[in-house]
């Protein structure tokens, strides 16, 4: 079987969750946090720093204990509390009550996405977890981005309501009743995987350079680029660098499920390298728009894989939780550490950033050739065999086509 057997319910569910925790943290981060900050630079990227920070403790204590529950009411009690807290922040003029609250939200929103991430990992199996993730990201970045680039022009009030709609609209999946499509769409696989550590160290290396390097010179680069740039072919950048994420979420999903996870990821870090080096050899327009549609196409490539899929493949029933905190926390804490870091890394020059993450990039290479495939061999020979019939069969359309 080479189909997905995902349901459609159990698809618009997870897609429903995925938009919600994927849109309000960037809402919360990039804009709800601006807003509380106030004017100083230094205050909104301290607070930044320190409610990623909030976020990786709170992944690290939740993957221990977050298995004895039901993982849909963890999420409906991140939907109330985020919920609350937003409706707090509307009538509180407090700096420091405001950001209590924040903190507590952010707390809750990781305790909240492990859980999702634990019950996308019960309604999906290996063979399929690709191309379900990839078309989960297509549909929800798309909409994300639209509602990312709406945020900027808000003020305060209507930032803090747009985050109360993510989290509050989180209930909506209620209606589809996904306590019970969870328990008849739950594999029965995989319950006595476990990997050695050494694979998950081999996949995890490439994860931590590239959300480090994308928290830093990554935004470093794209800071320079800014500079040389007029707003309006700046803006047309950006929609093109939007638009690649989208599509490559769903081509790395495909190509993960049908030709295995190592061939996509290595495809993604190998552009993303090249086209970082590019970005600071050859400073001209042209090159900038293949440069933000190569970094937007593998964004969408490898977050979506690396948040979805890999961790989910190295998961068992028991480490489900353990397995995708890993990646939680390695992204949260790179980001955090990105903004600690903001002035430091602003003073390097465009070339260098762009030299060094080529280097860290092709680096980051080498742990996933020692990697062992985590698509299981026997689903890629169906998929060989599959193709190989294929062809045989176009071929033998034309031979009696032409001798027809």
């Amino acid at each position: 079987m080479t189909g997905v057997r995902l349901t459609k319910r159990g698809f618009i569910i997870t897609m429903i969750l995925y938009f919600s925790f994927l849109t309000w943290y960037y809402v919360f981060f990039l804009y709800v946090l601006r807003h509380v900050a106030g004017s100083s630079a230094q205050t909104y990227l301290m607070v930044n720093t320190s409610f990623n920070f909030i976020i990786v403790i709170t992944l690290l204590l939740a993957s221990f204990f977050i298995h004895r529950f039901d993982k849909i009411h963890i999420i409906y009690a991140w939907a109330v509390v985020t919920s609350i807290a937003s409706i707090f922040l509307l009538f509180i003029s407090s700096i420091i009550l405001r950001l209590i609250i924040i903190f507590v939200a952010g707390a809750f929103f990781s305790i909240g996405q492990l859980a999702f991430f634990m019950y996308f990992w019960s309604l999906t199996v290996s063979e399929e977890r690709g191309r379900v993730a990839g078309l989960i990201g297509f549909f929800s970045l798309a909409i994300f981005n639209l509602l990312s680039l709406m945020a900027e022009t808000f003020n305060f009030s209507e930032t803090v309501v747009l985050s109360f709609i993510l989290s509050s609209g989180t209930l909506a999946v209620k209606l589809l009743r996904p306590e019970k499509k969870a328990m008849l769409t739950a594999k029965k696989d995989g319950k006595g995987y476990h990997p050695e550590k050494r694979t998950i160290l081999l996949y995890a290396v490439p994860w931590a350079l590239f959300s480090l390097i994308n928290a830093t010179l990554a935004r470093n680069i794209a800071f320079h680029v800014s500079q040389r740039t007029p707003s309006s072919p700046y803006i047309f950048l950006i929609i093109l660098q939007v638009i690649a994420a989208n599509f490559g979420a769903l081509g790395g999903g495909i190509i993960a499920d049908f030709f295995g996870r190592k061939l996509s990821l290595v495809f993604g870090l190998t552009l993303y390298g090249i086209s970082s080096a590019l970005a600071g050899l050859v400073q001209n327009y042209e090159m900038f728009c293949f440069v933000y549609f190569a970094s937007g196409l593998i964004w969408g490539i490898l977050s979506t894989l690396y948040l979805l899929v890999i961790w989910g493949d190295l998961a068992s029933k028991e480490s489900c939780a353990k397995r995708y905190s890993i990646g939680l926390i390695i992204y949260y804490l790179a980001t955090g550490v990105g903004s600690l870091l903001t002035h430091q890394i602003s003073q390097i020059p465009l070339i260098t950033s762009s030299l060094a993450s080529c280097l860290l990039i092709f680096l980051s290479n080498i742990p996933l050739i020692l990697a062992p495939e985590l698509l299981p061999s026997d689903f890629r020979e169906k998929i060989k065999l599959k193709l190989y019939e294929n062809a045989l069969r176009k071929i033998t359309r034309k031979q009696s086509q032409s001798q027809g």
